[in-house]
C-alpha cells in the first residue's frame, strides 16, 4: 500500500474512532437521563400513594380544604327586614323579664319568625339597659341566633323606643357558622310594636 494510502486509511481509522465514542457517550446520556427519569417518577409516585394511605395526610388535607371553602363561603353581605311584635311580661317591674315574639320578613330569611327573651332594667335612670337573647327561623326552619344589648327609653304615656343591637352567634343550617351585627329600632306602640332591622351578616 502506498504511503497515500496509509494515511487516508489512518484518517478513516481516526474518524470511525470519534464517532465510535461519540455514540458510547450519547448512549450513556440517554441511558442516565431514562434512569433519572424512572427515580423520579417512583418518587412521585410512593409521595402520592403515602398522602393517599395515611389519615393523617389526608384528614389535613380535608381539613384544610374545609377551611377553605368556609372562607370563601363567609363573606359580609347586607340585612334588611322589619317585622310586628308583641310582649308578653314574666316578671316586674322593676326589673322585667318579658318574651317578645313576631313575624315579618327580611333578606336571606324569607317569612321568618322571631323570639327573644330580655331582661330590661328600669331600676335605673332612663334609658332603661336591656339585655337577653334572640332566634330569627327562616321560612325553611334555619336559624339564627343573637345576644341582645341596647336600651329602652319611654315616649309618651303608652309609647317605647329600643335601640338594640343584635350580636349574631351562629344557627344551624346554612347559619351555622353564621356571625354579624344587626341594629333593631322599636317603636312600641299601644297596640302594636314595629321593629325596623339592619346591619351586615356572614354565612
Amino acid at each position: 500500500m502506498s504511503r497515500i494510502g496509509r494515511a487516508l486509511k489512518l484518517k478513516v481509522d481516526h474518524l470511525l474512532f470519534y464517532f465510535f465514542n461519540l455514540k458510547i457517550k450519547t448512549m450513556k446520556k440517554n441511558f442516565l437521563f431514562g434512569v433519572i427519569l424512572i427515580i423520579s417518577a417512583s418518587l412521585l409516585s410512593c409521595k402520592k400513594e403515602t398522602a393517599v394511605n395515611n389519615p393523617e395526610v389526608t384528614a389535613a388535607s380535608a381539613v384544610a380544604q374545609k377551611h377553605a371553602t368556609v372562607s370563601e363561603r363567609n363573606m359580609n353581605v347586607p340585612f334588611k327586614g322589619n317585622f310586628t311584635a308583641s310582649f308578653q311580661v314574666l316578671q316586674g317591674p322593676p326589673v322585667i323579664n318579658q318574651i317578645i315574639s313576631g313575624n315579618g320578613t327580611a333578606t336571606h330569611l324569607g317569612n321568618f319568625s322571631f323570639a327573644s327573651n330580655v331582661w330590661v332594667n328600669a331600676t335605673t335612670p332612663q334609658p332603661f339597659q336591656v339585655n337577653g337573647t334572640a332566634i330569627f327561623t327562616a321560612a325553611n326552619g334555619d336559624q339564627f341566633f343573637t345576644i341582645v344589648s341596647g336600651v329602652s327609653t319611654p315616649a309618651g304615656p303608652d309609647g317605647i323606643i329600643a335601640t338594640i343591637t343584635h350580636t349574631i352567634t351562629g344557627g344551624t343550617g346554612r347559619f351555622q357558622n353564621a356571625s354579624g351585627t344587626l341594629l333593631a329600632i322599636s317603636t312600641v306602640g299601644a297596640t302594636a310594636t314595629d321593629v325596623n332591622i339592619n346591619g351586615q351578616i356572614s354565612f
